[in-house]
């Protein structure tokens, strides 16, 4: 079997759109836009995303349980710590996501999320990268009461 090596402007042109791809989630989140938010992932039986507890979760189940907490809150602040992208080929990489998040409540409390982690699986479907796997790593959130 020969591998094709990719030159270094592929390498980069396929980072730039996959750091778009995310860019994408990251704008969806922020904006609490869950259709922009999650466009960039599987919709497939193939999908799995790994929970930050070690479980496994299906596409549908992922939507869900991010589109119900995402419902809940009046602004979901994200700040990018580090990020590194790996091509693996011309059709595959992996988007590697150190970050925070603030999440306000609609009540008027916060989540914050401290040194979070992420790690998403690209592979290029008809012209556009899809995540077709997604795993989380974080701890509970910290918990700040509404303060009126």
């Amino acid at each position: 079997m020969q591998v094709s090596v990719l030159s270094d402007v592929e390498k980069a042109k396929i980072e730039s759109e996959v750091k778009a791809a995310v860019d994408t989630v990251i704008a969806g989140c922020e904006t609490l836009d869950m259709e922009m938010a999650f466009a960039p992932f599987l919709d497939a039986p193939e999908f799995r995303m790994m929970r930050a507890d070690g479980s496994l979760c299906d596409y549908g189940t992922y939507i869900k349980e991010n589109v119900d907490y995402l419902s809940t809150c009046a602004s979901f602040d994200l700040t990018t710590v580090q990020t590194e992208i790996k091509v693996l080929s011309a059709d595959l990489a992996i988007f590697s996501w150190v970050y925070n998040v603030v999440a306000t409540l609609k009540n008027g409390e916060q989540d914050v999320f401290d040194s979070a982690g992420a790690s998403f699986v690209f592979k290029k479907m008809d012209g556009a990268w899809k995540v077709i796997y997604y795993q989380e790593s974080t701890q509970p959130p910290s918990h700040i009461p509404n303060s009126d």
